[in-house]
């Protein structure tokens, strides 16, 4: 009788995962990428989260812990900032933080008020995603609740103020996209249609970098948006039946002035905001995927390959939030005038989404093992998640 269990590398070593043959083949810049990593005639499915199961306590203590601590924030503090800036009555405490909304913030301290509302719905993903692990069903109707409470606050106001609309747009999209998949919210589609409508007459045209002005009358701080990260949540909602429009604007925000040179070997990454370009590339992953673009497969790849090779020893990069010249001694420098090694909660977030993509359309297991890399060395060393702010 052969066990219904079967490990990640016993699953590697017994699949065709690892194309054969380790031919080099040269790319621009001189640029290396072995045979493996060529794309497949099919991406690989993934896995549910039912289908898999992790047997260490570290890691499951880890999601335990932050599922308490989310299960547990007051739901008027989470809308809080939202109803604030629509100019609702917002009763509740301030959860503290970038998170609360101060219309008299001054951005030269990057004290309490950078973003208000801006995780919102990176918790109420993590929260879908998390009943999909357990089927737990008072993590569904959170996962309800806070999208009803979140769609009764939506307005104008919490866009036009904030100075990320196209960030918080983005893990909106995610939210209301995995809370329709993972948690089968019946109402997550007409309410990201509606966030979609109010967002969109707060945000760029297209993709706009960071440090350029866009928004007459605002001040330098109003330049850092990551408008050139939205396609990749944007092509999944078109993948999940949200509708074409999503396919559309996802084309749309593509930054092919970083995807182009990136496609032909140029490092234009170097100097760029570590987590929001790799995440970026992730958008151009989902351009492969949902529209076959292979200019964008190669950027990504090429992208990968750069970052790689500018990496720590733990899997980590981007010390004080910047990517590197390739082959530059600026990270070695960093090691001996910087503390600000690697932004792990998000660094490591982009990172897993990439190398599984990547894993997913070349079969290169060497991209499942710089995932599993950054999970030991980064992650399970992460400070735990607080219910209150530290002092």
């Amino acid at each position: 009788m052969v066990s219904q269990f079967v490990t990640r590398r016993k699953f590697l070593g017994s699949t065709a995962l690892s194309v054969a043959g380790a031919a080099m083949i040269p790319l621009a810049s001189n640029l290396k990428i072995s045979a493996a990593s060529m794309p497949m005639s099919a991406p690989l499915e993934e896995f549910d989260y039912g289908q898999v199961s992790v047997t260490s306590e570290l890691h499951e203590a880890q999601l335990q812990h932050c599922v308490s601590v989310l299960m547990g924030l007051n739901e008027d503090s989470l809308l809080k900032p939202m109803r604030q800036m629509a100019g609702q009555p917002a009763p509740g405490a301030d959860l503290g933080g970038w998170y609360i909304y101060d219309p008299n913030y001054d951005w030269h301290t990057f004290d309490a008020g950078f973003a208000p509302g801006a995780t919102f719905g990176q918790w109420v993903s993590a929260l879908a995603r998390a009943y999909a692990i357990s089927g737990a069903p008072e993590l569904r109707n959170k996962v309800l609740r806070l999208n009803q409470l979140y769609a009764a606050s939506m307005s104008d106001g919490f866009f036009e103020k904030n100075r990320f609309p196209a960030y918080c747009f983005d893990k909106l999209v995610c939210g209301l996209i995995d809370s329709h998949h993972w948690a089968g919210d019946p109402d997550a589609f007409a309410i990201l249609q509606r966030t979609t409508d109010t967002a969109l007459r707060h945000m760029p045209e297209h993709a706009v970098e960071q440090g350029v002005s866009w928004r007459p009358g605002t001040d330098e701080s109003y330049t850092w948006d990551e408008s050139y990260t939205v396609p990749e949540n944007l092509f999944i909602a078109y993948q999940r039946g949200a509708g074409d429009r999503y396919k559309e604007l996802g084309a749309r925000y593509l930054d092919d002035k970083l995807f182009a040179p990136l496609a032909a070997g140029e490092n234009s990454l170097a100097g760029k905001h570590a987590y929001s370009h790799v995440n970026a590339l992730c958008s151009a992953m989902q351009a492969y995927l949902t529209l076959g673009s292979e200019m964008h497969l190669r950027a990504a790849k090429n992208g990968f390959d750069m970052v790689l090779a500018q990496s720590f020893v733990t899997g980590g990069w981007g010390p004080n939030e910047r990517l590197r010249a390739t082959d530059s001694d600026d990270v070695f420098a960093s090691l001996m005038d910087s503390h600000s090694s690697f932004e792990t909660p998000c660094g490591s977030y982009a990172h897993f989404k990439l190398t599984r993509y990547l894993l997913r359309v070349t079969g290169d297991s060497r991209f499942g093992d710089s995932m599993e890399r950054m999970m030991y060395n980064t992650v399970l060393g992460a400070r735990p998640l607080e219910p209150e702010p530290l002092h």
